[in-house]
Formats: structure tokens, sequence, C-alpha cells
């Protein structure tokens, strides 16, 4: 990391946290976890966790960071880095209704929140371990929804690998049984009539959900997404060009994709 990347972190670190506390325990784990992944040394099965007091757009809030999972590389993406700000740029209207696939432990749920105050958010997540941090880090936020289950092209149960790092576990052969929903049956269930912003991230499962019983894009306003080998921007091309999709902005396999 270049010293001006060093110091807008710490700068970062040193506003968004609500304690001193806080900061040194971040920045000392921060560290810690980002020695071990630069040797390839990561422990997956250390849960150790600790609870950072955060503030941010006038909000105070808890969050709970496992420290060797990578779940403190996925809250300086999306907070620090805010990989997502360039693309939500590219929306014509501040979305109300958004649906977070793959939502981990809440922190794009967390930044959109932030972000979008009046919005309502359903955050999906598949893992066990990761949704208990999820509504965990999601408690003070009243427009958050979190649903533990897999989001998939039916309804049903898959197998949910949980021997990865905690933000690239996915739909395999084998792993736990875990509850599957169609974005129809999600729909309904929460009685949403139209979503004005998907954000995708899970892992290559986006290969059946928006190829098979893929209808419900046609309720869709808006699509930020990460897609996974094999899947290619040519496949997701050719599976929403006919609700009216097209791509905005391709970066780093991160794309954003609007209706005209």
């Amino acid at each position: 990391m270049s010293f001006k990347n060093y110091l807008s972190k710490l700068f970062f670190t040193s506003k968004i946290s609500h304690s001193f506390k806080s900061w040194v325990s971040l920045i000392v784990n921060s560290k810690r976890y980002s020695s071990r992944f630069e040797k390839n040394i990561l422990d997956l099965k250390d849960d150790e966790t600790f609870v950072y007091h955060f503030k941010s757009a006038g909000r105070k809030f808890d969050l709970y960071l496992r420290t060797f999972t990578g779940d403190i590389g996925i809250f300086y993406e999306v907070l620090w880095k805010k990989t997502y700000a360039e693309h939500l740029s590219l929306l014509k209207n501040e979305p109300q209704i958004i649906v977070d696939l793959g939502a981990h432990i809440g922190m794009t749920s967390i930044y959109l929140s932030l972000k979008y105050p009046n919005a309502k958010v359903y955050a999906v997540e598949a893992s066990q371990e990761n949704f208990q941090l999820l509504k965990l880090n999601t408690i003070s936020f009243k427009n958050i929804e979190c649903i533990n289950a897999a989001a998939y092209f039916e309804d049903g149960f898959v197998n949910f690998s949980n021997d990865e790092l905690s933000y690239n576990q996915k739909i395999s052969d084998i792993g736990v049984s875990t509850t599957a929903i169609s974005i129809e049956t999600l729909k309904r269930n929460f009685e949403i009539p139209h979503i004005d912003l998907m954000k995708i991230d899970i892992e290559g499962g986006e290969i059946d959900l928006l190829h098979k019983n893929n209808a419900w894009l046609s309720n869709v306003e808006n699509i930020i997404i990460e897609i996974h080998h094999p899947y290619t921007s040519s496949d997701l091309n050719s599976d929403l060009e006919s609700f009216g999709f097209r791509v905005k902005r391709n970066e780093d396999s991160v794309l954003t994709l609007t209706k005209d």
C-alpha cells in the first residue's frame, strides 16, 4: 500500500470510529488480517470477532467483524474504497426498493442504507454464519430486512459451502443444506411490486439465476452485479438484453446495467 493510501485509510478509520478504543482496535486488527492475508496463512476456522463502534452520515452503529475470514477486507472495500459509488452515480433516480443478493455480513446493505435513508433494503444471505452477523450489524437500520436464503432460480434447497473466505462461500455439490428462494417468491413474500436496484454478488449463482425462470427481470430497473467465471459479460448481456437492460459500466468484473 502506498503512503498516500495508508494516510487515507487512517483518516477514514479515525473519522468513522465512534470511540478511540474502536479506532485503535480496528487499526491493530486490520494489520493482523492483512499480514496473514499477504502470507496466505489465514485460518478460516478462526472466528475471532470484535465489535466496533462507528458513526457515519449522522448515524451511530456497531459492526461485528471477524478478524481472519475476510470481513475486514470487505469493510474497507465497500465503505472506504466505495466500490459501488461510481456505479450508483449512473442511476437516473434514487432507488426506493433495493434487493441485495449475497449480502454477506451487511456492508453493502449498510452503505446503501446510509446513502439512501428513505429506501427499503432487502438483504439476502445464504450462509448461516454470515447471516448471524448480518442481523447483528443491521439491527439499528430499521429499513434493512434480512432474509436467510440462497437466491436461486427456483424454490427448494441447495448445498452451500463454508470452506472459503466468508465472502466466497457459494452453492456447491457438498455443504450445508440451505433454503433456496426464487425472486418471484421473494417478491410475493415481502409484497415487493418493483425493484429499483438489485445488487448481485452470489459467487457464480448468477448463471442459473439470470438464465432460468427469469421473467421477474421485467420488474427490475437497475442491476449492479459481480460476475464469476465461467459466466461472462457476453452471457450477461444475452440473458438481460431482451428485458431492456444495457451495460453502462464494466470494471473488474463488476457491471452496472440499466434500462433505457
